[in-house]
């Protein structure tokens, strides 16, 4: 707290608007420098998400209030006041821009005019749409300019003079709605006047009017409830014109709703034509109310909320007067040392982990991560989604299991220690499953950072229902951050979910694995590796069925090149497809191998033995084979799938089309032609694997998003446009790149 007042302070109140506030904290900034300085304090209303971040490094002082607070705008405003000691006091909230006239205006109106206690201006309202903000069709405040007697109308964006606002008693921390015209009543008590000046002061960022988004956001907030001690405040102090403002139609549908149950009880002793009536009249009202309103669903929605307002009221009314000087809240001003000093959150991880071999990428994924740094640093735990894949599983079989596996998070979650859950997931059921443990998660009160890994999520989505579509944006959107490969994904998962705040980690492997990779022998034999993951279906997507096409040609056309295809689901049969395509397999120097699945060590042996790396795949994500393949030095003929083409880069492979065949064959041709380009691929891509992909950088970029995510919680909406921000890494180019614990098993 200051230890002299100034001229002037703002005081801006805010909860998870970090889409917003920063452009609030920007023209806060401008307009107190044009009338000679002044601080601004952030009231940060136990978001969680970035808003307290962002306040930082605006400069601002924050004030974190804890969520075992009682949160209202009203209360934090008290705050406000409270920590600030200037002669005049600007309220802003977190989703408003200050006009940049404004402020001077009404600075110099005020010290004119003592008998002044509050001024306020023009209010335009931009609704945040999935098209971006639009314009509301008519100002908050409108007309010219208002000297307020008997009702005042403004919001909470205004001028105050301390010293009224002290005579007045300050915002009545546990009224939740109206507590500007409560106070305004006081201030004029006090013998002020209120002025609202026929100039713009804000431009106000909020959700549509007519929406559910709207009403649930009221109901949050415990608006409604709030009109009812607004209500009962006002009719204590005899205001009784205050007290029913802006409640007729209320008044009216629960007035109409309580004469249909009159005409439903005459109707139960008989009487029929009193309820056949009220109910003509009310189709009646709703056909007119609809079309004078707009549209049948404009005129629903009223009806809800009003409906909803009735009952808040009832509550709002029989809720007890308490005194301020009750208040107590929870919470800390923070600063910028606080944050580098904070420790690191415990992290529940929620992936699979079967016993080796590991078949998949999110698999390995989180064995290096459990083995790393960064999982001591944060005493991670996992909880073990693995399940051998069985398709014959009865349905019922797989709904009681996935019960049971929801039972085991709940209690995994009760165990303590866990300040954030971080979510490895899929495409399909996957999903839809990590979806519910992402879930129960926030329900507890954490913040999940949803990572996703399927090269299929976009077809996956895309191929889903409406209401499958709907689920899948609202897992991504709640998620405090969803983290993705690479920022090609991040532009293709922001398409599916605006509202989703993305960020990017790609995949990584140990600097013992790349060192073990990268010591092959140079030059190598021509042979080339194509690996598998052991079925069939997932063989057909990694394009085997391509490569077997072209296979024979090449096969016959360079007789001095090898070929060795693992991870069959099959081998035997595969063996046979080749040789009734005139391929011999077995001659005198054997140059096809066909292997089933392999472990990790006789996967490094083929890599490093083998110089080109087939990848014909029609899905892809970050595949971590192409990575393992880049750090043995291979040459490399993939498709143009997933982050493939940032991988790569110009001079790191050949990139094609999927079920381009023709491509295939000719590109390979090429390599096997071509040893010396062969060999230049392999080694760019080994210096952009050592540099760029190392599992110390994907830990420093989680860790980065831990913070980011744990400063968001404990400094205690939503973001409209996806958030995208990839990690600070340079692009891949050929001649220039830059530099035990618990374990919850089901």
């Amino acid at each position: 707290m200051p230890t002299g007042p100034e001229l002037i302070c703002a005081v801006v109140v805010a909860r998870n608007e970090e889409a917003t506030v920063e452009v609030c904290l920007t023209a806060a900034r401008g307009a107190l420098d044009s009338v000679g300085g002044g601080e601004i304090l952030l009231v940060d209303s136990a978001s969680t998400d970035r808003t307290a971040a962002i306040g930082l490094q605006a400069g601002a002082r924050v004030l974190a209030v804890r969520s075992a607070s009682r949160i209202c705008p009203s209360a934090m405003r008290y705050l406000g006041a409270a920590h600030t000691s200037s002669h005049y006091i600007l309220f802003l909230d977190g989703d408003c821009e200050l006009e940049p006239e404004f402020l001077r205006t009404a600075l110099e109106t005020m010290q004119r005019d003592a008998s002044l206690g509050v001024i306020a201006g023009r209010r335009r309202d931009f609704y945040r749409t999935s098209q971006g903000l639009v314009p509301a069709k008519r100002e908050y405040y409108s007309g010219p300019s208002v000297r307020v007697e008997v009702r005042p109308s403004y919001g909470g964006c205004a001028l105050y003079r301390r010293k009224a606002l002290e005579e007045a008693g300050s915002f009545d921390p546990f009224l939740r709605a109206k507590e500007e015209q409560d106070l305004a009543q006081r201030i004029m008590a006090a013998g002020y006047r209120i002025e609202v000046l026929p100039i713009p002061m804000i431009r106000h960022m909020t959700v549509p009017r007519e929406s559910a988004r709207r009403l649930l956001r009221s109901l949050n907030h415990g608006f409604f409830v709030g009109r009812g001690q607004a209500m009962r405040k006002f009719l204590v102090r005899g205001e009784v014109e205050a007290a029913f403002h802006g409640l007729e139609k209320v008044f009216l549908t629960w007035g109409h709703l309580a004469l249909g149950v009159a005409c439903v009880a005459a109707w139960l002793r008989g009487v029929a034509w009193p309820l056949a009536a009220w109910v003509g009249l009310s189709l009646a009202g709703l056909v007119a109310f609809a079309a004078r309103s707009g549209g049948l669903a404009r005129a629903v929605y009223y009806l809800a909320e009003w409906l909803v307002q009735g009952v808040c009221l009832g509550i709002g009314l029989l809720t007890p007067q308490r005194p301020a000087s009750s208040f107590r809240w929870e919470g800390k001003e923070i600063t910028s040392r606080d944050r580098a000093a904070q420790p690191l959150p415990g992290v529940l991880l929620v992936g699979p982990l079967p016993p080796p071999p590991l078949k998949g990428g999110v698999e390995k994924g989180v064995d290096m991560l459990l083995r790393g740094s960064l999982a001591r640093r944060t005493a991670m735990r996992l909880f073990n989604t693995s399940r051998s894949f069985d398709p014959t599983r009865p349905f019922m079989h797989r709904v009681r299991f996935q019960c049971s596996m929801l039972l085991a998070f709940r209690s995994t979650l009760r165990l303590g220690g866990v300040d954030l859950v971080h979510v490895k997931t899929s495409s399909g059921i996957n999903f839809l499953q990590n979806s519910l443990y992402a879930l129960m998660a926030r329900l507890a009160g954490l913040p999940v950072l949803l990572q996703i890994h399927s090269g299929r999520f976009e077809t996956f989505f895309q191929g889903s229902s409406r209401p499958m579509r709907a689920w899948i944006r609202y897992t991504l959107s709640r998620a405090r951050l969803v983290a993705v490969l690479s920022p090609s994904w991040a532009e293709r998962v922001s398409a599916l979910a605006p509202a989703a705040r993305i960020r990017v980690v790609p995949n990584g492997l140990t600097l013992d694995e790349i060192a073990r990779l990268s010591g092959g022998s140079r030059p190598r034999p021509c042979q080339v590796l194509f690996l598998g993951t052991g079925r069939a279906d997932l063989n057909r997507d990694k394009g085997l069925d391509d490569l077997l096409a072209v296979l024979p040609d090449l096969w016959r056309s360079h007789p001095q090149c090898r070929w060795v295809l693992a991870g069959l689901s099959e081998p035997p049969a595969t063996l046979k497809t080749l040789k009734a395509s005139g391929v011999d397999p077995e001659g005198s120097i054997p140059r096809i191998r066909c292997l089933g699945l392999v472990d990790s060590e006789s996967k490094e042996a083929l890599l490093k033995e083998s110089s080109i790396l087939v990848l014909p795949s029609y899905f892809e994500n970050m595949p971590n084979t192409l990575l393992e393949a880049m750090a043995a030095g291979l040459g490399v003929v993939a498709t143009d799938v997933g982050a493939i083409p940032e991988l790569l880069g110009a001079e790191g492979g050949a990139v094609i089309a999927p079920g381009d065949l023709q491509a295939l064959s000719s590109s390979l041709g090429r390599l096997l032609a071509s040893p010396p380009l062969v060999d230049a691929q392999g080694q760019r891509n080994q210096q952009v694997v050592r540099h760029l992909y190392n599992l110390e950088a994907v830990e420093a970029d989680l860790e980065g998003l831990y913070r980011e995510i744990d400063a968001g919680g404990r400094n205690s909406s939503g973001n409209v446009h996806a958030t995208i921000h990839s990690a600070s890494r340079p692009n891949p180019s050929p001649t220039a790149v830059s530099n035990g614990h618990p374990v919850a098993r089901r």
